[in-house]
Formats: C-alpha cells, structure tokens, sequence
C-alpha cells in the first residue's frame, strides 16, 4: 500500500511538470506542425543609417511567424532581403523591373532616406536636424517599376513615407496613382513633452516660429501637424486636445476579419481617398477648441489610416509608420499561436505599441498576406 501510494505521488508532479512543458513548448510546436508556404516578397527600406533594420525589420519578422519563405526555401533575414540603403558600406540600390519581375509581394517600408546629419553625432541615434541627403526618395524609374508591378497583378503594400519629402512630384503622381490615395502634404506626430530635445526634430520649432511669428515655448504633451514648411497645427493635451489623442477606427468597408479599434499616434501621414476603400481612419479626438482650430487650417478630425484601392491594382496602403516599433517581439518559431501574444497583454500591463502591434498590425498585416500565399 505505502508503495502504491509513493507511486501515485510521484505520478502527480510529472503529470504537472508535463503539462508546464507542453504549455511552454506550445507556440513552438504549433509553428512546426503548420505548413510552409512560399512567396517572393521584395522588401524597401531606403530609411537604414545604421544596422538596425528598424524600419521592415517587423515585417519580416511577421513573415517568418508566418511561416512564409522565400522561393529558394529561406526565410526573409533583415539584413540582407531588402531594397534599400546599405549601413554596412553607405551605398544606396533603387528599386529595377528586373527585381520585381517574379515577386508576389512588394512592401515600401519606408522611402525617407539616410542624411548627413546621422553620422554627425556618436551613437546610432538618427539627426533630429536637417541636413544634406545622401540616399532616398522614390525616383520615376522606381515610381513606373513599381505601378508596373502592381498593374501585373502583385500584392502591393505601401507605408509611411511613400509619398513624402524627399520623393518629387513627378513619382508622387505616380505612386498615388497606384494606391488611389492623394497625399495632402500633412504629416503628423503625438509627443509627451514638447521641448525634449531628444525626441522632438529642431526644424519644428522653426517651422512653428516661421508660420506663428513668436517662440515655440509650449510646454506638455501635444499633437503637431505639419504641412511641410508652409504651415503647422499644435493641439495641446488638456486644450485642444482630448486624453484618447489618436486612434484608428475601422469603417463599414473593413471585411469583417480585421480587428477592433485601436490606438497609435506616432508617425502618420494625412491623405485623401481617390480610388481606394477606406478601411480604417485616423480619429483625432479633438476638443471643440481643436476641431475649430484644425478647421482653419483646412484639416479634418477623421482621415484615412489604411486603404485598399477600389478598381485595378491589389494596392493597400498604412498612412502610418506603423512597423517602425521597438516591440520585444521575441523568436519567430515560438509565435505559432500568435492569438496568443494579443490574448495575454492584459496580463502583462502593455505599452500602447504593444497592443497596437499585436492585436492591430499583425491581424491586420497577416490577413492581407494569407490571402496571397501558396
């Protein structure tokens, strides 16, 4: 009897510990056991200073969870599949026909550029000063190759900054053809405190000082938006400005896979829909001082934030910088139940990149994907 019983107590602990394991392992054995499937995805990122990779590094990230390789059976690394600045030795590679030719997929991460002042100061910390560009913008080589591309029948997925400053007018049209958006020449940005100098680029201040005649002294949080040089909107926290800031809401045209609501207010861009579905939309959520005041400036409280062009080309386009996120994101082959990751966040106290790239970018992103693979 005393042996039967040592027995069944030793039997508890190891039904216990088995269950701990399997627990832990499970997110890795749910990516073994999910089938590979291949696309040929060319990656742009013109915005790499430094060997961080920042700007797609997220979405190839999001490939591989996915279990999507590559033609020759690897899978996308961020230091070497992409278009793009090379930080290794400084050089800069346009986007060719040739490269695109057989692609499935094509991301514009981002086209911003690398510039002198990045190499200015010690550290990998990107200028918050402008300077002389050394790579970026979209040619109209790049701009055809792309809408080429696009036309043939590809998977397009466009992000912040694909329109923008340095890119000229010539490849915008073109660009904004493909997408069926047009860029209104309006960037916007949240900061929790106006005057750090560590975060907030130098040439606000001069903007703001050129277009309001008087010091930019605001102290506090705020959202600022600005028409490239011409002209700039600062609505303050507490003011003009409501505590839920920026969120992105989905509209009647969203397929009903995509997810709830969210909340992001980084880096955005204000467009306009020609030819395309609207999505989802950037809500500001100004007082009645600051709807009047981005009124003025001709601006809405509602505006594009993911789009899906309407007729043509399979082109959507995030008027976000919404991969550029320092999201522990841990090991690809653990993140096979990826539902996961965005079922425990309340346990974990998440920051709002968390919860917005777990239970907004990646549905969202992986959605469109799934529906290309083979």
């Amino acid at each position: 009897m005393k042996l039967r019983g040592w027995a069944h107590a030793i039997r508890v602990p190891v039904a216990i510990v088995a269950v701990v394991v399997l627990a832990i392992r499970a997110p890795h054995i749910a990516w073994w056991l999910r089938r590979p499937r291949t696309l040929d995805v060319v990656v742009v990122d013109k915005t790499v200073p430094f060997r961080k990779w920042r700007e797609h590094a997220g979405f190839e990230w999001l490939l591989h969870a996915l279990k999507i390789r590559r033609p020759d059976g690897r899978y996308n690394t961020p230091p070497l599949d992409y278009i793009g600045y090379d930080p290794v030795v400084r050089t800069g590679h346009d986007i060719t026909e040739a490269q695109l030719r057989t692609a499935d997929v094509l991301f514009l991460a981002d086209t911003y550029g690398v510039y002198v002042g990045d190499y200015e100061q010690p550290g990998d910390i990107a200028a918050l000063e402008r300077s002389d560009r050394i790579y970026g913008g979209v040619t109209d080589a790049e701009a055809n190759a792309i809408e080429g591309f696009a036309n043939r029948g590809g998977l397009l997925l466009g992000e912040f900054n694909a329109f923008a400053s340095p890119t000229e007018d010539g490849p915008r049209a073109t660009l904004e053809r493909t997408f069926g958006v047009r860029w209104t020449h309006w960037v916007g940005r949240y900061w929790t405190d106006l005057q750090d100098r560590r975060e907030v680029p130098r040439w606000i201040g001069r903007v703001y000082e050129r277009v309001y005649g008087r010091p930019f002294d605001i102290r506090g949080a705020g959202l600022v938006l600005v028409r490239e040089d011409a002209d700039m909107v600062v609505l303050r926290a507490g003011i003009e400005l409501g505590p839920d800031i920026v969120t992105q809401e989905r509209t009647g045209a969203a397929p009903e896979w995509m997810p709830p609501d969210s909340a992001w207010a980084y880096w955005f861009d204000v467009v306009e829909a020609t030819d395309a579905d609207v999505l989802y939309e950037h809500v500001v959520h100004a007082t009645d001082a600051g709807g009047a005041l981005l009124a003025r400036h001709g601006l809405r409280t509602h505006f594009p934030a993911l789009t899906r062009r309407r007729h043509g080309p399979r082109a959507w386009y995030f008027a976000g910088d919404f991969v550029d996120s320092g999201v522990d994101r841990g090991d690809p082959e653990r993140a096979g139940l990826l539902w996961w990751n965005r079922t425990v966040l309340d346990a974990r106290h998440p920051s709002l990149d968390d919860v917005f790239f777990w239970r907004w970018y990646v549905p969202v992103t992986a959605g469109i994907l799934e529906g290309r693979v083979r």
